[in-house]
């Protein structure tokens, strides 16, 4: 579908117009996935070598990080608000 692009996008609202509320246009986007994988301070030195590797390698399908990596992401996004 990404590949179809603006055109895709106008076919497709004008072929389910009927079934959309009114004035919404169907957008094609391509979110990413999150995968969270156990906690990296666990992780013996070859285990962080492949978990870097798999986050690297699918880095444009999704996010890889561990339980430590989302707790610090937690905490960093709450101490902007304070």
């Amino acid at each position: 579908m990404n590949k179809w692009g603006l055109e895709g996008e106008r076919t497709l609202t004008k072929r389910y117009k009927d079934a959309l509320p009114a004035n919404l246009e169907i957008r094609i986007t391509n979110p990413k996935g999150i995968v969270i994988m156990g906690q990296s301070k666990n992780f013996s030195s070859e285990q962080m070598a492949d978990f870097e590797i798999i986050k690297r390698k699918y880095n444009n399908v999704i996010d890889v990080f561990s339980y430590d990596d989302l707790i610090q992401r937690v905490e960093r996004l709450v101490g902007c608000f304070k």
